[in-house]
C-alpha cells in the first residue's frame, strides 16, 4: 500500500507531440496498467474534436511512407485508448453501488427476471471487464484474456508500442477457455489490479470539474457578400468528441444562449470579398474553440452507460483556427459582440 500511494502522488508529465504542441500524461499507478495521454490546447484538456494527427498543417496527410507516420501512428493508438480508459475510469465513481454489490468470486449470470442486486453485480463485472481491456499493458493483458492452448499469444495483441482498440473487448481467459480459466482470470483481476484501479479512479478530477477547451469543426460555407462574410452554424458542433458535447453547454446570459438557439445559429464570421476568395481556396473547414469548465454529472442511464455531461464557458472568446492542431489562427470573436442569426 505504502509503494502505491508513492506512486499515486508523481506529478502529471507533459510531452511533445507533432502538431499539436504537448500531451498531458497521467501515470497509472502500476506496470500492469498504461499511463493515459490526453491532447491539451494551451496547457489544458482538450475536448470535443481531437487532432487527427496525420493531417500537417498546410492540410496535407502524413503519408504511410513517410519516416513520421508510424510514430504518428503509435502516438494515434495511445491517445485513442487513454481517451477511452479516461472516461471509463471516471464513470466508475458513479457506480459505487454497484461495485458494492458485486460478486467477486463468481460470475453473476444474466437472466430475464434478475434482482437489484444482481443486476448491480452483472452491471459492474460487464464495467470490469471493459476498464482491464482498456487499462491493461500487452503483458499484463496476456495473462487475463489469452489461452496459449488455443492461440499464439504474441500475435493476437497489438506489437510493440500500439494499444488496444477501444472496440475489441477480450474475455476472460482468452479464446477456448474454460470456465475454470475464465472464473479464474477474472477474479485474479478483481482481487490484485482491481482495489488499484480504484484508488486511481478517485484521484482523477474527485471535484468532478474539468478545465479545458471544447473543440469544433464547422465548414466555411458560402460566402455571403451582403453582410460581408462567412456564417459559421453551431448546429455543425454537434459532434461525438472526447467527453464534451455541444448540446450540454450551458448559457450564462442572453449572447450565449443565441449560441443555443434550438433552430440553430450561425455567427458571422467577417472577412473582406479579396481576402475570402484567397481564404476559400485553401481552407473548406474551420475549428473553434471555447474556454469552458466541463461537469460530471452522473451517467445518462446504466443500460447506455453513458457519462452525463455539461459545460460552462469561461471566457467570451472563441478562438477560431483552420487546422484540428490548433496551430493557424485566424481571428478570435467576442460572443457579447459577435453577428449571430437564426434558421
Amino acid at each position: 500500500m505504502k509503494k502505491f500511494l508513492i506512486i499515486l502522488i508523481l506529478p502529471v508529465v507533459h510531452f511533445s507531440v507533432w502538431g499539436q504542441g504537448v500531451e498531458k500524461v497521467f501515470d497509472a499507478p502500476s506496470s500492469s496498467f498504461i499511463d493515459l495521454s490526453l491532447q491539451t490546447h494551451n496547457g489544458k484538456l482538450r475536448f470535443g474534436l481531437q487532432d487527427g494527427y496525420y493531417i500537417k498543417s498546410d492540410g496535407s496527410y502524413v503519408k504511410a511512407n513517410e519516416a513520421s507516420y508510424f510514430e504518428m501512428d503509435k502516438r494515434f493508438s495511445h491517445n485513442n485508448a487513454s481517451r477511452h480508459a479516461f472516461t471509463e475510469l471516471l464513470k466508475m465513481r458513479f457506480k459505487e453501488d454497484m461495485f458494492a454489490a458485486m460478486d467477486k468470486d463468481y460470475f453473476t449470470v444474466r437472466t430475464p427476471n434478475m434482482y437489484d442486486k444482481e443486476q448491480k453485480s452483472y452491471t459492474a463485472q460487464q464495467h470490469i471487464l471493459a476498464l482491464a481491456n482498456a487499462l491493461c499493458t500487452t503483458q499484463q493483458a496476456i495473462q487475463f484474456f489469452c489461452n496459449p492452448k488455443e492461440e499464439d499469444c504474441t500475435k493476437v495483441f497489438p506489437e510493440e508500442g500500439y494499444y488496444n482498440e477501444p472496440r475489441n473487448i477480450r474475455y476472460w481467459g482468452g479464446r477456448g477457455a474454460s470456465e475454470f480459466q475464465k472464473l479464474r482470470a477474472y477474479t485474479s483481476f478483481v482481487k490484485e489490479k482491481f482495489p488499484l484501479v480504484q484508488e486511481w479512479a478517485k484521484t482523477l478530477y474527485p471535484e468532478n470539474k474539468i478545465s479545458g477547451y471544447y473543440v469544433a469543426k464547422t465548414n466555411l460555407g458560402t460566402y455571403d457578400f451582403k453582410e460581408g462574410g462567412y456564417w459559421l452554424r453551431t448546429g455543425e458542433y454537434s459532434n461525438n468528441g472526447f467527453l464534451l458535447r455541444w448540446f450540454g453547454l450551458q448559457p450564462s446570459n442572453s449572447s450565449e444562449r443565441k449560441l443555443m438557439h434550438p433552430n440553430g445559429s450561425s455567427i458571422l464570421l467577417k472577412m473582406s470579398p479579396e481576402k475570402a476568395e484567397a481564404f476559400s481556396e485553401n481552407h473548406q473547414y474551420l475549428f473553434l474553440v471555447f474556454d469552458v469548465t466541463g461537469q460530471l454529472n452522473g451517467l445518462e442511464n446504466y443500460r447506455a452507460d453513458q457519462l452525463k455531461t455539461t459545460f460552462t464557458l469561461n471566457s467570451p472568446v472563441i478562438e477560431i483556427y483552420t487546422d484540428d492542431a490548433l496551430t493557424n489562427r485566424v481571428v478570435e470573436i467576442d460572443i457579447n459582440t459577435m453577428v449571430s442569426k437564426t434558421r
